[in-house]
């Protein structure tokens, strides 16, 4: 069996982790998946733990008028258009996917500056972090906490064949 080792219990940990076990299953591949993350247990979740998470988009299934042109402008025109362009294609399916987890949205009233429409989702980002980790629980991703990431592991060739961390029962172990 494979194994995937992910860094960090975010958001971005997390649609890695569950995004990696669906597409494992849909294509009937066996994958390990781990997520370490240095916090400990309820404390986990990093940045997204603590935002409101207002998103540029009028509903799940659209985003707001000028998007795009407002992200290269906001840069001063030194944002790659490509970029911004793709992020707005795949945010409907995105937000699908989300809900899809159970995480739910709504209009929230915006009063930081007057702007497009935005969404958010109900509970800010902790909601993200607790049903994306309920679903990736689910999904049999396991999860490993007071772990630091120390280092990657690498054989003669430089192929990378583990993660060196740091937790408090061994102080130094390789997962793979």
């Amino acid at each position: 069996m494979r194994e995937i080792v992910i860094v960090g219990h975010g958001a971005a940990g997390l649609t890695a982790a569950l995004a990696a076990s669906e597409e494992a299953r849909a294509t009937g591949k066996a994958l390990g998946i781990t997520v370490v993350e240095r916090a400990a247990e309820g404390a986990h979740g990093g940045n997204t733990r603590f935002t409101p998470c207002y998103m540029r988009l009028e509903a799940p299934d659209r985003l707001s008028p000028g998007f795009v042109d407002d992200m290269i402008a906001v840069s001063g025109g030194l944002n790659d258009r490509a970029y911004f362009e793709t992020l707005a294609a795949q945010a409907p399916a995105t937000m699908q996917w989300m809900q899809a987890h159970g995480v739910e949205f709504h209009n929230p009233v915006y009063y930081l500056s007057v702007g497009p429409p935005r969404i958010q989702p109900i509970g800010g980002g902790e909601t993200i972090v607790r049903e994306l980790t309920r679903a990736a629980r689910e999904a049999g991703v396991r999860f490993r906490y007071g772990c630091l990431a120390e280092a990657l592991e690498r054989d003669a060739s430089g192929r990378i064949t583990g993660l060196r961390i740091d937790n408090a029962q061994s102080h130094s172990e390789i997962i793979a």
